[in-house]
């Protein structure tokens, strides 16, 4: 049972944004006030109240950042992104939950077990949990709109791994016992952090799965620092990537070495173009994948060998992620559009729910899916159209680089479920960068002065073609 403690971190949580935002810049106060509420505050913690979404780890730093940026910052918010597209697929999130509330008006027999049928007050309560969970989603979205905004996001999110690190460390050495230690209980099973003959760090995050995503999202920014030769308080980066890179070893997490290996060296590997094209292969991947799996056309067997490389447990938990995956599937095709809502009525009888994209295809079907991650992809979609306008080099490589994170942290979302609020802000972020240099480029080529250049540049040419 969670103690004092643990209620009374989630109420001062928005006094201590209040101190973030009155000192420090706009950026840096959401990012601490967010990132900073999903890395100290307790997991599983809430207040429940009628009607309203539980206010926790994540809703409760949301809406801080909200009231900071809008009241306290008078930052120019969007409730609705601008681009007309993003617009729209908000929109069918938002009543994608609605018709699956009024589609699932019934009980249903799942095995032995009875679930009981969604009420009408959901649909009201169901919105405001999809709106409240992409709220940092807009945040970034509004707040990341340059260069020196993107530069300094990185900068941040590397600072905090690095802040973080010292407790990630202690609990490899005494194992996972800082949230029981702070908050009164542990958050999961103490079993499955037990990992190559010791312990993976779980600190506040719930699980030692998550906190190696968020190292290998803080890998992945020291590594694009490098590449622009970019310091951190006075240290050259790739110092710090030598550190980051044992920290994420310690992590003890197969799938997160993987995909930091892969990154690593498809961001020192290609140029612009090439982690554009990379990145849309991946998003294209990702939203394609419920139909591969339906069709058994994805070679899932291939993986989990691939898996037994690195030990026998490895290939036999990416076994069973599969084997769960096509259960929940199978139970989906019943509801194939909206899907079951919650209350478990999307998950068979003994079944485990680890990838974010079943459960929402199994929660919101496959309108829902498409909806989400079709928002989260957004970047990528966005930054391969503008990535041609841009003229200057290195615009052009921190645009590729967004495109290329995105799609990275989205094809772990297959596997596992690690969209939170951090990656939320995070990607929202990607998203502002992408539009915001599109929207110049395009407005610079359609400009008089443009066009006049333009004109005269096919004058000359066609003089020439004469000649």
């Amino acid at each position: 049972m969670p103690n004092t403690f643990a209620y009374l971190a989630l109420l001062l949580w928005p006094v201590l944004s209040v101190v973030f935002y009155l000192r420090t810049s706009a950026l840096a106060a959401t990012f601490w006030t967010v990132v900073g509420g999903y890395m100290f505050l307790p997991v599983k913690v809430s207040f429940d109240l009628p009607l309203l979404p539980e206010l926790n780890q994540e809703t409760i730093p949301a809406l801080s950042a909200l009231f900071g940026c809008v009241v306290i910052k008078k930052i120019p918010f969007n409730f609705l992104p601008e681009s007309n597209i993003e617009k729209f697929i908000v929109i069918i999130l938002l009543l994608t939950p609605i018709v699956t509330v009024l589609t699932n008006l019934d009980p249903v027999l799942v095995g032995s077990d009875l679930r009981p049928a969604l009420q009408y007050k959901q649909i009201i309560t169901m919105p405001l949990i999809v709106y409240l969970k992409i709220i940092p989603f807009l945040l970034g979205l509004s707040l990341i709109r340059s260069k020196i905004d993107l530069l300094k996001l990185l900068q941040l999110m590397v600072f905090a791994g690095i802040i973080y690190s010292p407790l990630v460390l202690l609990e490899v050495r005494l194992s996972p016992q800082l949230h029981t230690f702070v908050y009164g209980f542990f958050p999961h099973e103490f079993s499955q952090q037990i990992r190559l003959d010791g312990f993976r760090p779980v600190v506040f995050m719930g699980h030692g799965l998550l906190v190696s995503i968020f190292y290998v999202a803080v890998f992945l920014c020291a590594v694009e620092l490098s590449k622009h030769r970019r310091k951190l308080l006075g240290i050259p980066a790739w110092l710090i990537i030598i550190y980051l890179s044992l920290v994420l070893m310690f992590c003890k997490s197969v799938g997160a070495w993987g995909l930091s290996l892969f990154g690593f060296s498809i961001i020192n590997l290609f140029g612009y173009r090439g982690l554009s094209r990379i990145s849309l292969i991946l998003a294209l991947l990702v939203i394609f994948y419920p139909l591969l799996s339906m069709a058994n056309l994805f070679p899932h067997k291939e993986f989990v060998d691939l898996a037994g490389m690195f030990g026998g447990d490895r290939a036999q938990s990416l076994d069973f992620r599969f084997f769960n995956e096509n259960r929940l599937i199978e139970h989906t095709r019943d509801k194939l559009l909206f899907g079951w809502g919650g209350w478990d009525r999307n998950r068979p009888e003994g079944i485990v729910t680890d990838g974010f994209w079943v459960i929402q295809y199994s929660t919101f079907g496959i309108v829902g899916f498409v909806a989400i991650f079709g928002l989260i992809l957004s970047p990528v979609f966005k930054g391969r159209k503008s990535i041609q306008m841009i003229s200057e080099k290195e615009l052009r490589r921190y645009t590729a680089f967004a495109m290329f994170f995105t799609a990275l942290m989205t094809i772990n979302q297959i596997p596992n479920s690690s969209m939170y609020s951090w990656l939320w802000f995070f990607l929202g972020g990607m998203a502002g960068f992408s539009s915001k240099f599109k929207r110049t480029a395009c407005r610079r080529r359609h400009s008089p002065v443009a066009r006049n250049l333009q004109n005269k540049t096919a004058s000359l040419e066609e003089a020439k073609v004469q000649a």
